[in-house]
């Protein structure tokens, strides 16, 4: 326990975990605490936690420093270099085996980024760590879930995730979602000493429950986990990269059987031919691809943890920089989620004090904690209860009202006038509509003297009272969907309230097509929700599986979709969506399933989230495309000299230049560099819209310089020089195309770069088995010097008309599609 206590202290004095940083707001002071509930005492707690009967949940949303260091070490082609580098050490050239050391060194780089990325998100996911009430020392107390011992009693209330398994002591109208559990969404009500499982979803009502199993023995302790990693990849940039991988996994190990046969034919010297096919499958291994990717990615999560988001899942990073329509929820997104009651309506003829004592009793009897029971229960606030109780049937997101049953006074039910009734009675919806009109949460109260049996309410009812309650924009709402709407990103907003209301409210807030919405109440199971979505921007009346539909149709049309959510009703929806963000000010349901938490609950990070990705996206492509050249380079060369029979034209040692400085040293730089492009294209066709035409000219070059050394009898030394120049002056060209835009200090690193590739020729030439320059054969070089940048921008030209008339086609077919749903 004073470990537990040690690590909340060091928690706590980090500088990000700031007052504005709280996780979801748990109130304490409306729960009531039944007098058979007892919980245990803090002597008790501390016993069972000495024992280890806690909840200690061992998962981390990171991997481990462990896991870090050897999946960046312990990898097929960090052995295939390893392998090659002791060959070339066995034959007698130690220093070819150079390369290898630069291979540590760069895994050493970034498992250092790495693991402090990783320390960065940690502090951040601790400070998102959900707190439950608890009920210890006959008193509600918040503490975190891995602070939960076996026999505490909890109180979990709506949008609450059941942290363990359990037994319901008391339920008050409590609901429960376990589909995570049987994959049925159905609502399932709740009876005292019924068993609750882990990975539920409270969805109405309130319960004490008493914990029967923590940690491991938990029926579904990783339900959670599971959740949030169930959802297969939509990565683009890691698809490309893992079909890449695979298929250098097929191909180096025959090639390489292949060209170790044709150069030792050729050379009939089996150190040359360690030598060749080492320097040819060292080209073709991308050693630094992989790692800077992963550290990319994690870099990126860190620097958007400092910024109090919290990525739950890597690759949404990239899935996020490629989405173009954001389903926003109106409560905590549009709104920040506070509320003002602004009005009290009598009807009826029923006196203003009446509906105060009605509503004070009925507030006091509903165990809701929502935003809009906080703000009637401030403002209805009860004094003395006289009033008895019977039947009470608290708020779901279903059904959008919640009452109670009084005995000799009735049932008084309160929430949105289309659920109450049918068929809003024509003189209310005039009372009702410039409320409406102007934005404003409508509610109604209504009395009947049956009793609240079920959740269908009775057709013979009276209209007591309406209430006025406003929500608040946020501040920062208009500029940040403006700049979405210059981004191309479009905006559908999904809410349970009035659409009148919703659409006011997003037309304060600026959102485009905001006067096109739709009540889905009215609209059939049947109805063409992939026609209704693309002409649609507001959808009120919304339940949670209309939401969940409406993302699936937006999916088949096309779209890469991102959803924002805070409650459990959203959860479906959270799940179904390409990329899910929740905010920390909702629920634990809500969180648990998200993709990306925004710590600070404010919709504008989503700016940051988005820039973040744009910017790990375009650096991979440029690292992956300098990566790629020498990749495609060194496969066709490899392939080519088995069929030439002639020593291959580089050593290991004389790629070290070229790997290190044209690729090597400036894809660590611009993989971090700002770029916050918008994304065009994908990926793969990007990356081969350079490294193609790269590839194909050092391929020229070589094979030209092949034909000369045979013409003129040049020796095999001689050529290789004049390889490794040429294939450098390309590497030169790609990474100047790579770069754009070039400002400064991209010229300075590459003016830099190529200094110290020239000096590898004038000062180190015998180190890296070079000959001298200034000789004859500089005729030789110096016009393939100067005509690779020619063979180079036609090769470039081919390319991209081919991607472009390949790309238009594509398109060609997806609009034609669009318009046949439309």
């Amino acid at each position: 326990m004073r470990k537990l206590l040690k690590r909340k202290r060091d928690i706590d004095s980090e500088e990000f975990l700031s007052s504005e940083i709280k996780p979801q707001s748990l109130n304490n002071n409306d729960i009531r605490i039944p007098p058979t509930i007892k919980g245990l005492s803090n002597q008790e707690v501390q016993q069972l936690y000495a024992e280890g009967k806690y909840n200690n949940e061992g998962e981390d949303l990171s991997r481990t420093t462990k896991q870090i260091i050897l999946d960046n070490s312990l990898t097929l082609f960090n052995f295939i270099n390893l392998f090659l580098a002791a060959a070339v050490f066995a034959v007698g050239y130690p220093k070819n085996a150079l390369f290898f050391w630069i291979i540590i060194i760069n895994t050493a780089i970034g498992v250092i980024q790495e693991i402090h990325a990783k320390k960065t998100i940690d502090k951040l996911s601790i400070v998102n760590k959900t707190e439950v009430m608890a009920v210890r020392e006959n008193q509600v107390t918040k503490i975190f879930q891995d602070e939960i011992v076996l026999g505490d009693v909890l109180v979990l209330t709506l949008g609450n995730q059941v942290p363990s398994d359990g037994i319901v002591l008391q339920a008050e109208g409590m609901e429960v979602d376990e589909s995570l559990l049987t994959g049925e969404s159905d609502k399932i009500t709740k009876q005292n000493g019924d068993k609750i499982m882990s990975g539920s979803f409270i969805t109405s009502g309130l319960g004490f429950v008493q914990i029967t199993a923590v940690g491991e023995d938990n029926f579904v302790s990783k339900l959670s986990k599971e959740a949030k990693t169930e959802k297969p990849s939509t990565s683009e940039l890691m698809n490309s990269l893992n079909l890449l991988i695979k298929g250098l996994t097929f191909a180096i190990v025959p090639i390489g059987l292949l060209l170790f046969w044709s150069q030792y034919q050729s050379t009939q010297s089996f150190p040359k031919t360690v030598l060749g096919v080492s320097g040819a499958l060292i080209s073709m291994i991308p050693e630094g691809l992989m790692l800077l990717t992963s550290v990319a990615f994690a870099v990126g999560a860190a620097n958007l943890a400092r910024k109090q988001t919290l990525i739950q899942r890597l690759s949404c990073i990239e899935t996020l920089a490629r989405v173009d329509t954001i389903c926003l929820d109106k409560t905590g997104t549009i709104t920040d989620g506070s509320l003002t009651f602004k009005e009290l309506i009598p009807q009826a003829g029923f006196p203003a004090s009446e509906i105060e004592r009605a509503m004070s009793e009925m507030m006091a009897g509903l165990s809701d904690q929502n935003a809009t029971a906080k703000v009637l229960r401030t403002r209805f606030p009860l004094t003395q209860s006289n009033w008895k109780v019977k039947e009470v049937i608290p708020f779901s997101s279903d059904r959008k009202w919640s009452g109670v049953t009084f005995e000799e006074k009735g049932s008084f039910v309160m929430g949105a006038p289309e659920f109450i009734y049918s068929d809003v009675p024509q003189d209310l919806k005039e009372k009702l509509a410039p409320y409406n009109e102007q934005g404003d949460r409508v509610l109604i109260l209504v009395h009947f003297s049956d009793e609240l049996t079920s959740p269908v309410l009775p057709t013979k009812k009276e209209t007591v009272a309406i209430f006025i309650i406003a929500d608040t924009i946020r501040e920062n709402a208009v500029d940040t969907f403006s700049y979405f709407a210059k981004q191309d990103v479009t905006l559908k907003v999904i809410s349970g309230d009035n659409p009148i209301t919703v659409s006011q409210i997003a037309k304060q807030a600026g959102i485009a097509g905001a006067e096109n919405f739709v009540d889905m109440s009215k609209i059939s199971e049947d109805a063409d929700f992939k026609e209704l979505v693309e002409k649609t921007t507001v959808f009120g009346r919304v339940t949670p599986y209309q939401k969940r539909e409406l993302i699936q149709a937006l999916k088949q049309n096309g779209h890469t979709t991102c959803m924002t959510g805070d409650g459990v009703n959203d959860i479906l929806s959270l799940r179904e969506a390409d990329v899910s963000v929740a905010m920390a000010s909702g629920s634990d349901a809500a969180r648990a399933v998200s993709d990306v938490v925004l710590l600070n609950s404010d919709f504008s990070s989503m700016i940051q989230v988005l820039n973040e990705g744009r910017r790990v996206i375009n650096n991979i492509e440029r690292v992956a495309s300098m990566y790629m050249v020498k990749t495609i380079y060194s496969a066709i060369l490899a392939v080519t000299f088995i069929f030439l029979f002639l020593p291959y034209p580089f050593a290991p040692l004389q790629l070290t230049p070229i790997n290190t400085l044209t690729v090597g040293i400036p894809s660590f730089i611009l993989a971090l560099e700002p770029n916050y492009q918008r994304i065009k294209g994908h990926f793969l066709t990007n990356i081969l819209r350079i490294s193609v035409p790269g590839a194909l000219t050092v391929v020229f070059n070589i094979l030209v310089l092949q034909l000369a050394g045979i013409l003129f009898e040049l020796s095999h030394q001689e050529v290789s020089t004049m390889c490794v120049l040429l294939t450098g002056c390309v590497g030169f060209q790609v990474l100047l195309r790579a770069a754009r835009p070039l400002d400064l200090k991209k010229q300075l690193m590459i003016g830099m770069l190529l200094i110290a590739f020239i000096a590898c020729f004038l000062f180190f030439g015998d180190f890296f088995m070079l000959t001298p320059l200034f000789t004859r054969n500089v005729f030789f070089y110096l016009p393939l010097i100067l005509g690779s940048r020619s063979i180079f921008n036609y090769i470039s030209l081919f390319m991209t008309r081919a991607i472009y008339e390949v790309e238009k086609r594509k398109e060609h077919r997806k609009n034609k599609k669009t318009k046949r749903v439309i």
